[in-house]
């Protein structure tokens, strides 16, 4: 798997004329990689993933998988996002199983790659109840593997543990990393959590805002084991500090 996205700009038209809101981004994901862009509220994150996720179009430069142009949605790429997005109706199993569905999966077969995936997040027991019934992390668990159930080559992740409290966003930061690890799959999340990123991140695209743009790019090379107390060592508050240093700099307006 190659995410590649390439000089792209994207405007929105408004009253008052066009706004940029993302310039000339450049940044990959590679197979296997686990990739977060850090940037404060206004920056363009969630445009950005939204472009990749195929559900806006740039106002120029390219995305691609694998070479192929990125012109919409697609079973290549799966999404996840802050709210979760579960059917309250459907239980677990169903919810799981409804992308598979959609692609027109047979039922018998679309039940096997939900109860793997449900299994996989912690949920086979959870399987035949309702969403009302779990608590935030385990719905965004369900979320998680309701985009993994279509085998993307790569989950796209919008802020997926920005509403949960501090002990469970630690608790599903946690999670993720076993669930990389396990699975290899090729993952683009944002955050505004720098600590989120940091604990994550194979690699960490920093963005600038007024417009949104790529200020850095910095590799993390803490090893794949990364508990919450890694938070402590010289190592981590070093990566924290310098890209606490790139947000806090003073945004440059274009016109």
């Amino acid at each position: 798997m190659h995410l590649e996205i390439a000089q792209l700009t994207k405007q929105f038209a408004t009253a008052k004329g066009p706004i940029t809101a993302l310039e000339n981004i450049n940044l990959h994901v590679e197979q296997g990689e686990f990739i977060c862009v850090v940037g404060a509220s206004g920056c363009g994150k969630s445009t950005l993933l939204r472009l990749v996720a195929g559900l806006e179009t740039p106002s120029s430069g390219s995305l691609s998988v694998d070479d192929l142009p990125i012109t919409g949605p697609g079973a290549d790429r799966g999404m996840v996002f802050q709210d979760y997005s579960l059917y309250p109706w459907m239980t677990v199993q169903k919810n799981v199983e409804f992308g598979l569905k959609l692609q027109g999966v047979e039922k018998k077969l679309r039940r096997k790659w939900a109860s793997y995936y449900l299994d996989m997040v912690g949920l086979a027991n959870s399987a035949q109840i309702l969403p009302k019934q779990l608590s935030g992390g385990m719905k965004q668990r369900v979320a998680i593997a309701r985009a993994l159930t279509s085998q993307p080559k790569i989950l796209l992740m919008d802020e997926p543990f920005g509403a949960l409290d501090v002990q469970t966003k630690e608790t599903m930061q946690q999670f993720m990393l076993d669930l990389w690890r396990r699975t290899g799959t090729s993952i683009l999340m944002i955050t505004h959590d720098v600590d989120e990123a940091i604990i994550l991140a194979q690699r960490i695209y920093v963005l600038a805002a007024n417009p949104g743009r790529v200020q850095a790019e910095i590799a993390i090379d803490l090893g794949q084991e990364r508990p919450p107390e890694i938070k402590q060592t010289p190592e981590f508050l070093h990566y924290r500090e310098t890209i606490l240093k790139l947000l806090k700099a003073p945004a440059i307006t274009t016109s």
